[in-house]
C-alpha cells in the first residue's frame, strides 16, 4: 500500500492546481462577461478543460469595448454609430459603381491599375498565386518600375498560399509589401483568430473598390460550390479619402511606417450628391462598430430588410435585432447559399437556421452557386456593401470594412440584383427540412467554436 503514496500524493497536487486555475479564473471571466450565463459558461469550460477552455477563451471571448467619443448630433443611429466608431461621416459627392460579379470586378480594377499615375495601394485577405494573380502582379510589378509607389497589404493567413517567388519579383520590382500578423513562436494569441479580411484598392488616391470580391481566379470560373455570386463597389469622390487613410493605417500596423495621408488624397471633381460612409471594424474603438451599426439598421427599419450573406452565423445582438424587427412587423429576406466553401461552416449554420426562423425570418437557399456577397438593404433607402459577413468572426474578431450607401437609385438597383437572386433560390420550410441526426449533433457541437469561424 505504501508504494502507491506518491500515486495519491500527485493526484492531489494535480487537483490542486486545477482548483487554482479555476478559481483564478474566476475574477478574471465575471469581470469581462457581464452576462451571467455567459460568465457561467466559461468557467464551466475552463472547469472542465483548464488548459484547452482558457485557449479558447482567450482566442475567442469578446473583448471588452472602447470608450466612445461624444455622439454628433443631428445623425441617424447608424451615421451616430459609424461616427463614433471610426470617425466618419457620410461622405456626400460620389460617383458609384455597382460591379455585381468577378468578371465586373477585375475588367474595373485592371483598367483602373493600367491608368494610375502616381500610386496604386491594394489590401486583400486572398491574393491568390493563379491566373487573376499573376496578371494582377505583372501589372503592380510594371507600374513600380515606371516609378509609382505601389505598396500591397495580404493577410498572412489568407494568403498562406502566396508563393515567395512572386513576392520576390514585386520586390525587386520596387513593390512594397507587407504581412499582416503572420503567424510566429509564439502564434497560439488574439492575434492568431484577428484576420485582415478587408478587400480594399485605390489608385492616385482618385478611384477607390471595396467588397467581397479577394484575387483569385474562382471569382471567374467558379469552383467545386459552382459560380461565385458576389458584390464589389467602385468609389470616386470624397469616400475615396477615408479608404486612404484606412488603408495606410493598416500599412502602419502592418510595417510599422507612418505616412502622410495628404500625400495620397487627390481632389476631385465629383459634383453628384451620393452619399456614402465608410466604416469598419478593427483593434481599436472601432471593433464592435460594424455590429452595432448593423443591428441599428435593422432595428429602424419600418418596412423591409433583405439580407445576403454566405456564412450565417449571426451574433446574438444581430439575432435580437431581426426578432425585434420582425414583431414590430418588418419583413426580413435573407438569402444564404445552398453549399459553401466551408463544410464545417455548414454544419454549424444549419444549426443556426432555426434561431433564424424562430427569430421570424424568411431564409432562401440560393442555388445558382455560391452566394458569397455581403449585403444588407434596409427598406428603399440605405445599403451597406462590404467585406463583412453575419458572423461571429466578422464582426468581433476581423478587421473589414464596408460602404453605407444613402442613394435611392442605388439601393433600388441593389434591391433589384437582390430580387434576381431571390428567382433563383428555394425557401427553407421548416416543416420539410430534414437534416440527419448526425449533422445536428456536430453542428450543434460545433456552435461551441463558432467565435473561431
Amino acid at each position: 500500500m505504501a508504494r502507491n503514496v506518491p500515486g495519491r500524493r500527485g493526484m492531489r497536487t494535480a487537483l490542486a492546481i486545477h482548483l487554482i486555475w479555476a478559481l483564478a479564473a474566476v475574477p478574471v471571466v465575471t469581470r469581462q462577461q457581464r452576462l451571467p450565463a455567459s460568465a457561467a459558461a466559461w468557467l464551466g469550460l475552463i472547469l472542465l478543460l483548464p488548459v484547452a477552455g482558457t485557449l479558447l477563451y482567450v482566442l475567442a471571448a469578446p473583448r471588452r469595448r472602447a470608450a466612445r467619443p461624444d455622439i454628433p448630433p443631428g445623425a441617424d443611429p447608424v451615421e451616430r454609430i459609424v461616427a463614433c466608431g471610426c470617425g466618419t461621416r457620410p461622405a456626400p459627392c460620389n460617383d458609384l459603381r455597382l460591379l455585381h460579379n468577378g468578371n465586373n470586378a477585375f475588367t474595373a480594377l485592371i483598367a483602373a491599375l493600367q491608368h494610375a499615375t502616381r500610386s496604386i495601394h491594394l489590401e486583400y485577405y486572398i491574393f491568390r498565386d493563379d491566373r487573376v494573380g499573376r496578371t494582377i502582379a505583372a501589372i503592380l510589378a510594371r507600374k513600380a518600375r515606371a516609378g509609382l509607389e505601389v505598396r500591397v497589404i495580404y493577410d498572412a493567413v489568407g494568403s498562406w498560399s502566396l508563393r515567395r517567388g512572386l513576392l520576390r519579383r514585386l520586390r525587386e520590382a520596387g513593390v512594397e509589401t507587407a504581412a499582416f500578423e503572420p503567424l510566429r513562436f509564439p502564434w497560439f494569441t488574439t492575434r492568431a483568430t484577428r484576420r485582415n479580411h478587408r478587400k480594399i484598392a485605390i489608385t492616385d488616391g482618385k478611384t477607390a473598390f471595396l467588397g467581397g470580391i479577394n484575387i483569385a481566379k474562382y471569382y471567374l470560373d467558379g469552383d467545386y460550390t459552382g459560380k461565385w455570386r458576389d458584390e464589389h463597389l467602385r468609389i470616386e469622390g470624397d469616400a475615396v479619402a477615408d479608404l486612404q487613410r484606412l488603408f495606410l493605417d493598416d500599412w502602419r500596423h502592418a510595417r510599422g511606417e507612418r505616412l502622410d495621408p495628404d500625400r495620397y488624397i487627390a481632389p476631385h471633381d465629383i459634383r453628384r450628391r451620393l452619399p456614402i460612409q465608410v466604416a469598419w471594424s478593427g483593434a481599436d474603438a472601432s471593433r464592435h462598430t460594424l455590429a452595432d451599426a448593423f443591428a441599428a439598421a435593422i432595428v429602424r427599419a419600418r418596412r423591409r430588410v433583405r439580407i445576403c450573406t454566405p456564412y450565417p452565423l449571426p451574433p446574438a445582438l444581430i439575432l435580437d435585432a431581426m426578432r425585434l424587427a420582425t414583431r414590430s412587423g418588418v419583413r426580413i429576406e435573407m438569402l444564404i447559399p445552398a453549399q459553401s466553401d466551408s463544410a464545417i461552416a455548414d454544419l454549424v449554420s444549419d444549426s443556426y437556421v432555426d434561431d433564424l426562423l424562430d427569430a421570424g425570418v424568411e431564409l432562401y437557399r440560393y442555388r445558382r452557386g455560391f452566394l458569397h456577397a455581403k449585403i444588407v438593404i434596409v427598406d428603399d433607402a440605405l445599403a451597406s456593401v462590404g467585406t463583412a459577413n453575419l458572423d461571429y468572426r466578422s464582426l468581433v474578431d476581423n478587421f473589414e470594412v464596408t460602404a453605407f450607401i444613402r442613394d435611392r437609385r442605388t439601393v433600388r438597383e441593389l434591391a433589384a440584383a437582390f430580387d434576381e437572386d431571390l428567382a433563383v433560390s428555394v425557401a427553407v420550410d421548416r416543416k420539410i427540412r430534414q437534416i440527419p441526426v448526425w449533422r445536428r449533433l456536430a453542428g450543434d457541437s460545433l456552435r461551441l467554436v463558432s467565435p473561431l469561424m
